[in-house]
């Protein structure tokens, strides 16, 4: 649970579903949420206008808004300056989101979640106002499932041997270059590395059994885009026990869950 513009995997941005909030901390499970999606690449405009602002010293600034369970960016009529942002502190329930070493070369966010698909200019962006200022949905978290098990997960936080795949709504195209990681599940799952915590991945990683994490360099550049078909905008956003993150690529069948 991110909007970051031509960073590289040494600069900070920010991950939208890796701070789960207090008030978050019960997220249902796709099943007890009702969430089902089809897992095929969903429509993308041809000639996409981006939402997420160019990133400034590699810091974009966001919140999660714990009761909505939905990620905003800073923009709008009254967005926060650069000043206020470092001393802001947001109210009860919501918080500031961590920041992230990214692994993708460039990325794109169209439309706040809840925006019909045939949305034009300022009616894409979901503008939210939070504590005297104004900011814009990019993401809102549906569901948390726990891999191979409940008992593998620690509230929002997997444990080694555990997987937790966090499904999200989020209208937001990546490209990847260069050296990636592929997590692999037995099943036909298939997930790519999009960031972790110090900027070093891994694949020293306990996994559950039957999941791989290899190293792999890609040949030209790697597009992903969302899933769901038509107009939808799902991912399964995964996070292991060291709090690398992953975007799903790859389902083991035709619906998720």
């Amino acid at each position: 649970m991110t909007a970051c513009d031509a960073l590289s995997m040494r600069t900070h941005c920010l991950a939208a579903t890796l701070l789960l909030c207090a008030a978050c901390m019960s997220i249902p499970t796709a099943r007890e949420a009702g969430i089902s999606y089809a897992t095929e690449p969903s429509a993308w405009p041809t000639e996409a206008s981006c939402l997420n602002p160019a990133v400034k010293d590699g810091i974009a600034k966001e919140v999660l808004i714990g009761s909505r369970r939905e990620v905003v960016i800073a923009g709008g009529a009254d967005e926060i300056s650069d000043a206020a942002w470092e001393t802001y502190t947001p109210s009860l329930g919501n918080q500031k989101n961590s920041d992230r070493h990214v692994l993708f070369t460039t990325s794109c966010f169209t439309r706040s979640p809840g925006v019909p698909a045939d949305c034009v200019g300022d009616a894409c962006s979901d503008i939210v106002d939070l504590d005297g200022y104004t900011w814009i949905g990019l993401s809102k978290i549906d569901a948390a499932d726990c891999v191979p098990s409940a008992s593998a997960c620690e509230g929002t936080s997997p444990k080694e041997g555990g997987l937790l795949f966090i499904v999200t709504e989020k209208c937001h195209e990546l490209v990847f270059e260069g050296h990636v990681f592929y997590l692999n599940g037995p099943d036909g799952e298939k997930a790519i590395m999009h960031a972790t915590a110090d900027g070093v991945p891994t694949t020293d990683v306990v996994l559950p059994e039957g999941w791989t994490l290899t190293e792999e360099t890609l040949a030209e550049p790697l597009t992903v885009h969302p899933f769901g078909g038509g107009d939808q905008c799902f991912y399964n956003i995964i996070r292991d026990s060291k709090i690398q993150s992953y975007h799903q690529i790859g389902y083991a069948g035709a619906m998720y869950p």
